[in-house]
């Protein structure tokens, strides 16, 4: 029998990148007998191959492997390598199938299996490679010779969308250095058929950066492809601002033109092309608004846009976020030293992130969150302001024709200014939103987000309770998950959804971001953007150290 002390040690040594840790791992435990909820993990996975292929949905065997975590990756390589001498084709589709299923599920990833994966793309199985696949992008391999002899037949996969549309976004994942193939690879999917392909490959061609030959090949398909014309430009926009930015101003000046069938794109003509046109104007805004201070050269054609009635309420949130974005941008750095002591203590608390599948990861902020009550109903507000604003852009993105949302969060931004009753009371009317539940699950969520951010400035004892629900709703929005109720719909968001503890740090991070400068006494996110938009106006909106 192995020692406590021995399984301890090889428990501290398991690494998710590095196999042989693992096997070390796993042999120590199979001879100390190690088994769980009363079986071998061997057991459990030769259990599983008696379930139907599909990702994991809490059937016992899956539960189980996913219970042994890191420990399991061994056992599910070798079940990967003998599926084929399984006693039927069925049992041997399933094992296959589940065990791709529960190497992505594993957390942390074990990207050491990724070998093992590649392997499956050989397979005859259409739906075990899409799975593979899928999972291979989050894994990110190296871009050696063995995944390009594996990944490049994929990419070329006749009567396969999916699969080259997935295979596509694996060499997108790749890491770097690319070679010149994954770029000629690339360039081949822009020819493709089906437009989720075509934006696959202009993801291949955003890791190639600034060189001239990807941003012209950006800048030619924005002219001829209708249906990633705004993917196209945002790629152009984040790697070369100057030469995306002007692009993105023509499309959303265009939703105030007149419809000319012989002047305008496929898209837009017919008794649908008003709306398509409203919706790319302002999801071109929001592309320029997430560049952040690389924005400033939009701000003046940002500000006569502010004329058009239906960009007026994106083309003053894209010119609130540019303002924001500079003023942290020339801030000087914190001192956390000059916080008051409570406050100091209740900001700066260490979260106990749970270690256990079965704990949701918000739960962990729900002491913080309680710890700053003391500090006020402005410090109150405040967090939930900066939880809705990392999430409004899920709802923005997918439903930019309603603007509920954001006028309710720019009312919010008003009553930091003027907080008076009347302001209140416009938060309170603009906040009052109840999603359709045929939304996507994080569009659904963000807009709960911003409902529930609006009951803060309440002082009712209903609303006690208020913030800790919107920073859970923000939470379930960045992990594609419905709060409340079920939501029906398909996310149209191309991002691979943040895992639960990963969303959960990602909502803690962007309260501190917004909080601590205002709490420090350093610069305010909330007042000072306002101030400092009135001064950028009045000089003409020249941004002091910005380039144009």
């Amino acid at each position: 029998m192995t020692g406590h002390e021995d399984l301890d040690s090889l428990w501290r040594k398991a690494r998710p990148d590095d196999l042989a840790s693992l096997r070390r791992l796993d042999a120590a435990l199979v001879r100390s007998g190690y088994q769980v909820r009363g079986r071998t993990v061997r057991e459990w996975i030769a259990a599983s191959a008696q379930d139907r292929i599909r990702w994991f949905d809490g059937r016992e065997a899956s539960d189980r492997i996913l219970e042994a975590g890191l420990a399991a990756v061994p056992a599910l390589v070798e079940a990967l390598a003998r599926a084929d001498a399984e006693s039927s084709w069925q049992a041997s589709l399933n094992l296959r199938g589940q065990c791709v299923a529960a190497l992505g599920t594993i957390e942390p990833l074990p990207t050491c299996a990724i070998p093992a994966l590649l392997d499956v793309l050989h397979q005859p199985v259409a739906r075990v490679r899409r799975m593979a696949l899928a999972v291979l992008a989050r894994m990110r391999p190296r871009a050696s010779p063995l995944a390009l002899r594996a990944l490049l037949p994929c990419v070329q996969e006749q009567g396969d969308p999916q699969t080259r549309m997935l295979a596509t976004q694996v060499l997108a994942a790749l890491q770097a250095p690319l070679p010149e193939e994954v770029r000629a690879a690339g360039l081949s999917r822009l020819a493709d058929a089906h437009p989720a392909v075509r934006r696959a490959g202009l993801q291949v061609l955003a890791r190639f950066g600034q060189d001239e030959a990807t941003l012209t090949a950006m800048e030619e398909h924005a002219v001829v492809d209708d249906e990633n014309r705004l993917e196209a430009l945002r790629m152009l926009s984040s790697l070369a601002p100057s030469r995306g930015i002007p692009r993105l101003l023509k499309l959303a000046s265009n939703a105030r033109a007149r419809k000319q069938v012989g002047a305008t794109p496929q898209a837009w003509r017919g008794p649908l092309g008003e709306t398509r046109r409203s919706e790319d104007g302002k999801k071109a805004l929001l592309f320029i608004g997430r560049l952040g201070a690389r924005g400033a050269q939009a701000l003046a054609s940002l500000d006569a846009l502010r004329a058009v009635e239906v960009l007026a309420p994106y083309a003053d949130a894209v010119i609130d976020d540019i303002t924001r974005a500079v003023l942290r941008q020339q801030a000087p750095p914190l001192r956390t030293e000059r916080l008051q002591e409570p406050l100091r203590a209740a900001l700066l608390m260490d979260i106990a992130w749970p270690t256990e599948r079965t704990v949701e990861p918000f739960e962990a902020l729900r002491p913080w969150l309680a710890s700053l009550a003391p500090s006020g109903a402005e410090t109150k507000v405040r967090v939930a302001l900066a939880a809705t604003r990392r999430v409004l852009g899920l709802w923005e993105t997918q439903h930019p024709n309603n603007d509920g949302p954001r006028r309710a969060v720019m009312a919010m931004d008003h009553w930091f200014v003027e907080p008076t009753e009347a302001n209140a009371a416009q938060v309170a009317e603009l906040g009052n939103l109840t999603p359709s539940q045929f939304c996507a699950p994080d569009a659904f969520s963000a807009a709960w987000a911003v409902t529930y951010a609006s009951r803060c400035l309440a002082r009712t004892s209903t609303d006690e309770d208020a913030l800790s629900a919107c920073v859970q709703a923000a939470c379930r929005a960045l992990s594609r998950q419905s709060v409340i109720t079920f939501a029906l719909g398909t996310s149209q968001e191309p991002s691979e959804p943040l895992g639960p503890l990963e969303a959960a740090r990602q909502v803690h991070r962007a309260i501190l971001d917004e909080v601590l400068p205002w709490a420090c006494g350093a610069w305010d996110p909330v007042r000072d953007t306002p101030r400092l938009r009135a001064t950028l106006r009045a000089d003409g909106w020249r941004v002091p150290g910005q380039a144009g």
